[in-house]
C-alpha cells in the first residue's frame, strides 16, 4: 500500500454507510463508490451491503476486469488504517443503520447525551447525534457543546445556516423530541446560609437597640 494517500480511520469509515456517501475498504485502500452505484453491472445492493465495511472477499470472488480496477484507482480516498478494527466496529454501525430518524426522544433521555463524546442537540423539536460534527462545526465546538443535552433551537435560530448545513442535519437527525421541557430548578439557598444571615441580622438589631 502506498503511502501518498490519506489514512482513513475506523472512525472516519463508519461514517460513509449512507447511499448519499457510501466508502469500501478493498485490499487495504478505501474507495468512495457513492456515485457509481446506479452504474455496478451487479446492481447497486451488492455494494450498500458492503458500505462501510471490507469487501476484499466480496470482491475477489468475481474475475473483475482490468477496466474495472481502473475505475477503482479513480474512487480512492485513502489507505485504510493500520490500526486493528474497533471491536464493537459491527456493532456501532448496525446501530447507525438502523437509526429511526423518527424515534421519540424524551427529554429525560436527550439529558443524559451532554459530554464531548456523546453529544445531541435538539432543534425544532427534531433531535441530532452532533458528536462527530464537533470537530467540523464551522462555528467551533464550544458553540454545540455548550447546549449538548439541550435546546438549541434559539442558537441555531440567529444564524442564516446554509443549504449544507440543512442536508448534514438530514444525516445527523436520530429521533424527534416528545413531552414537555422540565423547567430548570432554581437553585435554593442552603439552610445554614439562611440562617447565619439571620442571625447577623438579630445581632445588629440588638447592637443598634442597646445603644439607643
Amino acid at each position: 500500500m502506498s503511502s501518498e494517500y490519506p489514512i482513513i480511520t475506523w472512525k472516519e469509515l463508519i461514517k460513509h454507510f449512507k447511499r448519499s456517501s457510501l466508502w469500501v475498504v478493498i485490499e487495504g485502500m478505501v474507495y468512495d463508490v457513492t456515485t457509481y452505484l446506479d452504474k455496478h453491472p451487479g446492481g447497486e445492493e451488492i455494494l450498500r451491503k458492503c458500505g462501510a465495511m471490507d469487501a476484499t472477499e466480496q470482491f475477489l470472488e468475481y474475475n473483475h476486469s482490468n477496466y474495472a480496477r481502473s475505475i477503482l484507482i479513480s474512487r480512492v480516498v485513502g489507505q485504510l488504517t493500520n490500526e486493528p478494527q474497533p471491536e464493537n466496529y459491527f456493532q456501532l454501525l448496525k446501530q447507525r443503520i438502523q437509526r429511526n430518524p423518527y424515534k421519540e426522544i424524551t427529554w429525560e433521555e436527550l439529558a443524559s447525551h451532554n459530554t464531548k463524546d456523546d453529544a445531541w442537540i435538539v432543534i425544532k423539536d427534531d433531535v441530532y447525534d452532533v458528536t462527530e460534527f464537533l470537530d467540523h462545526h464551522p462555528g467551533g465546538m464550544k458553540l454545540l457543546l455548550d447546549k449538548a443535552g439541550d435546546d438549541a433551537s434559539e442558537v441555531f435560530q440567529r444564524i442564516n445556516h446554509s443549504q449544507k448545513a440543512y442536508q448534514i442535519m438530514c444525516e445527523l437527525q436520530v429521533g424527534v423530541i416528545i413531552g414537555i421541557k422540565p423547567s430548570r430548578k432554581q437553585k435554593q439557598v442552603p439552610y445554614n446560609y439562611v440562617l447565619i444571615i439571620f442571625i447577623i441580622i438579630v445581632f445588629f438589631l440588638l447592637v443598634y437597640l442597646f445603644l439607643l
